[in-house]
């Protein structure tokens, strides 16, 4: 058994590292959402051009085989944390392949000066015993994380049925007719960057985090097109809702992910709405708005995926109205890296 760092410039090697993690990924779950090969490729490629983050791939190998996948993905922005993803297909589980993939991502990390590791487990189910039933969260607790916080992944079939669209278009809007929304796809237009990313900012500051030891992110105008301008350079679709105000003053936004190729599934990134103007319904407007924009222009997709903190009890009001099904439970968890050697 062989780890070592992935040849990006092999083909044969990153068809392999792929498959493995893919089939691992997919393993065990619920309407399995696995990142889009190209997509991913593509981001591990233009590393050294990645203002926030310096994401390394490695695999462990038995002779020509890949029986594990991984991912080290160190925060640009912040020195302390280190990102960890370990994926082994099954037919290779219970080998010490997955041990042996985290002691060399821990030793890189410390190597590197973080000092805590974080790690997220796809849990199938909803409920509180979901982690110790994974595989990947029997692992985890095994490696010596511990759950920081928890989310819930839901599905949204698309398109969504007009009857129910219109009802709670009806709805929003009479709660809030003050307000306007204006869409696009792709990344955010000169006009509206700056105020863009102040929102961004501020939606970092307020998101669910529970006990992760995470400080919020503050984001400028080139940090958000640049990390918009990268996602489209991997393959994905940007579509985005922007709520204002009656002075034309952007209160709140949504945006979503469309995955590339052939594929059917779209991610929901943010939804934020300023503290001072919730209540208003402006959350599930901007979400009907950036639907009928996702039905425009990409009708061939059929499913939208969502994460939300379980004690958000406003988005996933909004989300069940939509009607998102549960699927998964989403475990954040995290763990300090040793010093010693």
């Amino acid at each position: 058994m062989e780890i070592r760092r992935l040849d990006l410039r092999r083909h044969d090697e990153t068809d392999a590292w792929y498959r493995a993690l893919r089939e691992a990924s997919s393993a065990d779950r619920v309407a399995p959402v696995v990142v889009e090969r190209e997509a991913l490729l593509t981001s591990l490629r233009s590393n050294d051009g990645n203002p926030n983050y310096d994401r390394r791939a490695y695999g462990v190998w038995c002779g020509t085989r890949c029986v594990g996948a991984a991912l080290l993905v160190l925060p640009r922005h912040d020195n302390t944390l280190a990102e960890i993803g370990i994926d082994v297909p099954p037919h290779a589980r219970r080998r010490g392949v997955g041990r042996a993939m985290f002691d060399r991502l821990r030793d890189v990390a410390r190597q590197e000066g973080r000092t805590v590791l974080a790690t997220e487990v796809d849990a199938a189910g909803i409920g509180p015993h979901t982690l110790a039933a994974a595989p990947g969260g029997r692992f985890a607790l095994a490696c010596g994380f511990s759950p920081k916080h928890t989310e819930l992944r839901l599905v949204l079939d698309v398109p969504v049925p007009e009857m129910r669209l219109r009802a709670l278009e009806e709805t929003a809007a009479k709660r809030a007719t003050e307000y306007h929304v204006v869409g696009w796809t792709g990344p955010p237009p000169p006009g509206v960057l700056e105020p863009f990313a102040h929102l961004h900012t501020l939606m970092d500051a307020d998101v669910p985090t529970g006990e992760l030891s995470r400080e919020p992110v503050v984001h400028d105008a080139e940090r958000v097109l640049r990390g918009q301008e990268r996602l489209v350079e991997q393959g994905y679709g940007l579509v985005t809702t922007l709520i204002r105000d009656q002075d034309d003053s952007p209160v709140g936004y949504t945006t979503m992910f469309v995955m590339g190729g052939e594929n059917r599934e779209v991610l929901q990134d943010d939804t934020f709405v300023l503290r001072s103007r919730r209540g208003r319904g402006l959350g599930m407007r901007a979400k009907l708005s950036n639907l009928r924009l996702l039905s425009e222009h990409y009708p061939h997709v059929r499913h939208v995926h969502t994460w939300t903190a379980e004690d958000n009890d406003a988005m996933r009001a909004v989300n069940q109205r939509l009607g998102f099904r549960p699927v998964e439970t989403v475990y954040q968890l995290e763990r300090a890296v040793d010093r010693s050697a």
